[in-house]
């Protein structure tokens, strides 16, 4: 098995069934002929959006694995051609492009999907990179991503940053919101919300801490 990933997409899990994916033990799978029918490439998602794919030899049923190297010549380059084809096609027709470009933003969309199997909502036409997520029981939001400008949240720079708003106990505001990395809520009640740059100066752990509270939170009615 040779693992990939569709870098900066979202995977659209219902395109996949229109594509040609069959869905089953928690699995999309699908499989096609390539190179004039020498191999049959299959690839293989999984529902928190691990892409795997495997490439067999029709001939002798083996595993082919050369396309995945640095190896030359014109046959190789035929089959991996042939097969990042397949793959592009796939992530074209089965995927949108994520509006969050930050490696940190990525993490934590993977940990709310993970842990939460939570998905972004796009509600705004006129801010098409600004989401939320949902509990999936009460509706409520625990996560809103946004992007703004760092001077917005008091820091003397205009660069545009992702930050993540996340909803606290009231309580704990104070202790938590130090105005330099994490800050009183952009566009929400400030007492009862965070707002954290998803620019690596918050450690992963602790914004999952952070989110799981949130999460728990969205859980009262």
């Amino acid at each position: 098995m040779a693992k990939t990933e569709f870098e900066k997409s979202i995977i659209v899990y219902d395109k996949l069934i229109a594509y040609g994916f069959e869905h089953k033990n928690h699995r999309y799978e699908y499989s096609t002929p390539i190179v004039n029918g020498q191999f049959t490439l299959y690839v293989t998602i999984t529902e928190d959006g691990a892409i795997d794919t495997k490439l067999i030899d029709t001939n002798t049923n083996e595993e082919y694995v050369l396309h995945l190297t640095d190896s030359k010549g014109a046959y190789v380059g035929e089959v991996r051609n042939a097969y990042q084809s397949v793959l592009d096609d796939i992530k074209n027709q089965c995927c949108r492009p994520s509006a969050f470009q930050s490696d940190e933003a990525q993490a934590v969309l993977s940990y709310i999907k993970r842990q939460y199997n939570g998905e972004p909502e796009f509600l705004w036409e006129k801010t098409p990179d600004t989401a939320i997520i949902r509990n999936e029981n009460t509706k409520k939001w625990y996560a809103a991503f946004l992007h703004i400008s760092k001077r917005k949240l008091g820091i003397d720079s205009d660069e545009i940053v992702c930050v993540l708003d996340l909803h606290i106990h009231k309580e704990d505001s104070e202790k938590i919101v130090d105005h330099k990395t994490i800050f009183p809520g952009y566009h929400m009640n400030k007492k009862r919300w965070i707002t954290i740059c998803l620019d690596g100066s918050v450690e992963k752990e602790k914004i999952y801490t952070l989110i799981d509270g949130s999460y728990e939170l969205a859980k009262k009615k």
